[in-house]
């Protein structure tokens, strides 16, 4: 009896957790909003429009078959940037995990390297890249492989050496300890690496369209910002940033239920 009680209480619980932590998740944003507001009705100026003029300004924005062409390409190129970013850093860092030594050598650069400024390296991608699409494509890249790369490498190389040691006790190969032991162990960093990479993926791209290119969200705000259309201005940038907000948050109630799996909080 007191099993048949646990098996009906277990998926209510998970069910009143997730929407708990979904509610959790809502609260900051809601509460940003309701002070946006109250902060527009005191100001009560042409420049600082609210919450409501600024969805206005950004539903006139997406009526323009220009704007949603702009939407797809930024998306597009997120998208491939962040896939590349996720992808080759986890790789980098597992890599360089695998050894004490290299991990050690490799750390430091690979910090010197991510607390430069990108912005001032733009010039060099335009010169070496042109004003296309690759350059875009890089610059962001740039923004998202460094956090990735680190996260996995400081994980992989203070990876539980019993659980190593238990690979080589049960025989495992190469290929059955990575599956089995090593990914479920990185996991956690792995999505928080992924988080943290999307952001700043996305930061990279929007500053790469503001500067060069002739379509994107970037060159939409730009574009806005010159014509002085405060509403727009204040639509697009709620505009990005529900568009960054949404997969971060997915990205977190994923990176939960990964932590819960594996025992942590």
């Amino acid at each position: 009896m007191t099993a048949t009680l646990d098996a009906v209480k277990t998926p209510r619980m998970h069910a009143i957790g997730a929407a708990r932590g979904l509610l959790g998740l809502l609260v900051v944003p809601v509460i940003l909003v309701i002070l946006w507001a109250i902060v527009a009705a005191v100001v009560d100026s042409l420049v600082f429009p609210g919450p409501l003029q600024a969805v206005s300004g950004l539903f006139d924005d997406l009526q323009r078959p220009v704007y949603q062409e702009s939407v797809l390409t930024s998306v597009r190129l997120l998208v491939v940037s962040w896939v590349l970013a996720a992808v080759v850093g986890a790789a980098v860092g597992f890599v360089l995990g695998q050894s004490q030594f290299w991990s050690k050598v490799f750390q430091t650069p690979l910090f010197a390297l991510y607390s430069i400024p990108k912005v001032t390296l733009y010039p060099i991608f335009l010169l070496l890249l042109g004003l296309g699409e690759p350059s875009r494509i890089v610059f962001a890249f740039l923004h998202g492989v460094f956090p990735v790369a680190l996260l996995v490498m400081g994980a992989t190389t203070t990876l539980d050496r019993k659980l190593v040691r238990l690979g080589d006790a049960l025989e495992l190969s190469w290929w059955q300890r990575v599956t089995k032991i090593v990914v479920p162990a990185l996991l956690p960093t792995v999505m928080v690496a992924l988080r943290i990479s999307f952001g700043l993926t996305f930061l990279g791209l929007v500053l790469a369209e503001m500067f060069s290119a002739d379509i994107g969200l970037g060159r939409e705000l730009v574009n806005n910002v010159a014509n002085v259309r405060v509403e727009q201005i204040a639509g697009q940038v709620l505009f990005i940033g529900l568009l960054a907000l949404g997969p971060v948050l997915a990205m977190l109630a994923i990176e939960r239920r990964v932590k819960a799996r594996v025992g942590i909080r």
